[in-house]
């Protein structure tokens, strides 16, 4: 496969939603593109700012605020999980005040999943969701 249809395929990839750039390297590497077109691809799509792991950092963070599920563990997980790297992430969270974000989900898990725990059951679920914010 030659870079023009290596990178049409990536193209396509990226149309529907934001992706890291490890998830659309494992994708070429799935088509059997060879490393260096790989490179090139990835290169091409930074310079275009078609592949922005700081932009998908922030997007991913929103998202997960705007629907209050994960813990600030848990965002952070799932971002390593998708091949960014640690320490990006952690300066990204950073920025966000996750602090109010955290105490209101573990609110809402007391009202309703945790109501019939006792207050130790309570604190180990939060410890184990790695909720820093347990009251």
């Amino acid at each position: 496969m030659n870079f023009e249809q290596a990178k049409e395929k990536a193209v396509k990839y990226l149309v529907l939603t934001l992706r890291t750039e490890n998830e659309v390297r494992n994708k070429l590497k799935k088509l059997n593109v060879e490393e260096d077109i790989i490179e090139e691809v990835i290169n091409y799509l930074k310079g275009i700012n078609y592949i922005n792991d700081s932009n998908y950092i922030e997007a991913y963070i929103r998202q997960c605020i705007k629907i209050p599920k994960y813990s600030k563990y848990e965002i952070k997980m799932k971002l390593l999980q998708k091949g960014i790297d640690k320490s990006f992430v952690e300066e990204k969270l950073e920025k966000y005040n996750l602090q109010e974000y955290e105490r209101k989900i573990v609110e809402k898990l007391k009202e309703s999943k945790l109501k019939d725990m006792d207050r130790i059951k309570q604190k180990a679920y939060l410890y184990r969701r790695g909720f820093s914010v347990i009251n």
